[in-house]
């Protein structure tokens, strides 16, 4: 796949070039930044589903942990411990641990595989510095015509794209 990149080094360049990007609607794939960049999420119209996931995974373990623990502490070994309930105080704490726990792992469990983030897998794209300081536009250039491709390297120029190359 033939992509047309752009290299920017400051984030608020980055943002004046999506804002043109966006009007002209041009294909862009993928915007890499070595950190996160709320505005650029709303404006290119990334939703995720991980929220909604976590709050669900975390309902999940709420009742399996509340299952398990009613099971161990009244059902199959209830201690008599001076007269104490088996439900005793310590249970909310160790309802709120194993929540926690089961809902971190499963929603980074999510998000690895949303991603396809595998310890096995190559790296799709590689540029020096993305992970550094460099932040990169991609664009698909089979999804461009020879108009819009001089109208996206125009907004690169103008917005001070650092490089722009073809790949």
């Amino acid at each position: 796949m033939s992509r047309l990149i752009a290299v920017y080094n400051d984030d608020k360049k980055l943002m004046e070039a999506a804002d043109k990007l966006v009007e002209i609607h041009a294909p862009v794939e993928e915007v890499i930044t070595p950190f996160v960049i709320e505005e650029l999420l709303h404006k290119f119209h990334v939703k995720s589903n991980i929220p909604l996931l976590a709050f669900f995974y975390g309902t999940i373990g709420l009742i399996s942990v509340f299952a398990a623990l009613y099971y161990t502490f009244v059902i199959d070994y209830p201690l008599n411990i001076g007269g104490k309930p088996n439900l005793s105080l310590t249970f909310p704490v160790l309802l709120f641990i194993g929540t926690v726990l089961i809902t971190v792992l499963t929603t980074v469990a999510t998000f690895f595989h949303q991603d396809r983030l595998y310890p096995w897998k190559k790296p799709e794209f590689e540029y020096p510095g993305m992970n550094d300081d460099k932040m990169i536009v991609l664009i698909d250039k089979s999804k461009l015509n020879d108009k819009m491709k001089q109208m996206v390297q125009q907004i690169f120029e103008e917005t001070g794209a650092l490089k722009v190359e073809e790949v």
